[in-house]
């Protein structure tokens, strides 16, 4: 029997939390103390943010204002400081290898962090010369949000869901949009692809009013748009686990409906659903119900205490559920 399992990170009793390397020793011991006749695959990992190289294991170096991690022909980048993207230290890297000729694929993770800066920083001089900058690179942004850059459920939407009684924040908002539409009035221009029927407009493709506008402004300089649930899974090699799993198994410190959708749970679901086999949630906060969990083709989620007994003695309840000794 084997089972796959992806593991970010957990919580500790008082603060902080455990790191991914933690957290994949402790699931491992604790499964196969429970379950020693299961075939383990237990892979960390990473939320598909700006720090995710943080847990891919490749050779690491410096570019511009970002560190870069080789994984084969992959090249993922992180900020070179903090957890977040300053855009002009990202455009300064991604010129940076455009000029070394890298021609192995650059991943730009994002996640839905908003950058510490402004986000049209990116293109420096101006949005032509970014483009023709980093022609030659193959860029891919991970995103953790389908929300458009403009409209009705657009980034500005996103900033008063749930709080549209706050009449200065829905000012706020109102301006966020009107500044995005007028910027996107001239890079739509630039950058917007052709369709069957005709050109769409950039500022219209889901994903690109992820992180702060930042992943508008990444495409409209010629990357591709991708979901980072499913990509980290694949950088990790989760999926080459799941291709031989009779179970898939995601360890999660939070399962809400966001993380249902663009976490973790959400590549692993689809890894088991294309093996058919199940696949069963651990989280420290479970804030979705039995419905939600069975629309998102989660067999089962179960909910743990805070800290690294508490964990390991999850998974040991996990691993006689889901790997019975037959």
């Amino acid at each position: 029997m084997r089972a796959a399992i992806a593991a970010q990170s957990w919580p500790l009793p008082d603060s902080g939390r455990l790191t991914s390397a933690q957290t994949v020793r402790i699931v491992r011991d604790a499964w196969s103390g429970a379950s020693p006749h299961v075939d383990l695959d237990v892979v960390a990992v990473p939320s598909g943010g700006p720090r995710t190289a943080d847990a891919l294991d490749g050779d690491t170096s410096s570019v511009g204002g970002a560190t870069a991690t080789r994984l084969g022909g992959v090249v993922v980048l992180a900020p070179a400081v903090g957890g977040r993207w300053e855009p002009s230290a990202l455009a300064s890297a991604l010129l940076g290898l455009a000029a070394a000729g890298e021609t192995a694929r650059v991943v730009v993770p994002l996640g839905d962090e908003p950058p510490a800066g402004d986000a049209v920083d990116l293109w420096g001089g101006g949005l032509e010369a970014a483009r023709a900058g980093v022609a030659a690179l193959d860029v891919v942004a991970l995103v953790g949000s389908d929300r458009p850059l403009l409209g009705f459920t657009g980034m500005s939407a996103a900033v008063r869901d749930g709080r549209e009684h706050d009449a200065a924040l829905a000012q706020a908002a109102q301006a966020q949009e009107e500044r995005w539409s007028a910027i996107a009035r001239e890079a739509d221009q630039v950058a917007s692809r052709r369709a069957l029927l005709g050109p769409t407009r950039l500022s219209d493709e889901p994903g690109t009013g992820a992180a702060g506008g930042l992943a508008y402004a990444l495409a409209a300089m010629g990357a591709r748009l991708v979901p980072a649930a499913a990509a980290t899974a694949e950088l990790a090699g989760l999926d080459r686990g799941a291709a031989q799993a009779d179970v898939v198994v995601a360890v999660v410190d939070r399962l809400g409906a966001h993380d249902l959708d663009h976490g973790i749970v959400s590549a692993a679901s689809a890894l088991a659903a294309r093996r058919g086999v199940p696949c069963v949630a651990v989280t420290a906060h479970l804030a979705v119900g039995r419905r939600d969990l069975m629309a998102a083709g989660v067999a089962s989620a179960h909910e743990a205490a805070a800290g690294e007994d508490a964990l390991a003695d999850q998974i040991r309840r996990v691993a006689h559920t889901w790997t019975p000794r037959r």
